[in-house]
């Protein structure tokens, strides 16, 4: 095997391993409890009794894939919150946040589902399919 075959198998190798890394770390935030937030998102986005938080980044390939199914749902949901994580480090830093894109399920104090990195769009349509909108009188 040449040099550059066995950089690219590297680089294959080494990009599996992110996105294991990327999935054990959001497996290992479901079911805690969801950090303070209050000081860091609006109230109004709080009182509801669940919330859909979407950490994106400018320049990122996959968040743009990702944006492209979540952007057309931000206009028809309130209780997906699109958050810059460049732009709300506190953020993405008390969510212990690992990297981008990132669907995070907030109901009462709990994360109830996280799902970080590179999805195809079933994933991410089964994530916001599992929970609809709350009703307002939930």
């Amino acid at each position: 095997m040449d040099g550059l075959g066995f950089s690219f198998l590297l680089f294959l190798g080494l990009l599996a391993a992110m996105q294991f890394w990327l999935r054990r770390c959001a497996r290992l935030m479901e079911g805690c409890t969801a950090p303070r937030l209050d000081d860091l998102i609006d109230p109004k986005w709080l009182l509801q009794p669940r919330l859909i938080l979407y950490f994106w980044r400018p320049g990122c390939h996959i968040c743009g894939q990702t944006s492209s199914i979540v952007n057309p749902l931000l206009e028809t949901r309130r209780d997906i919150l699109k958050i810059n994580a460049l732009e709300e480090p506190e953020l993405v830093r008390r969510l212990r946040l690992t990297g981008t894109p990132a669907l995070i399920v907030i109901a009462g104090e709990r994360i109830e589902r996280v799902l970080i990195g590179s999805r195809n769009e079933q994933e991410i349509r089964a994530l916001l399919n599992a929970w609809p909108e709350a009703d307002e009188h939930e």
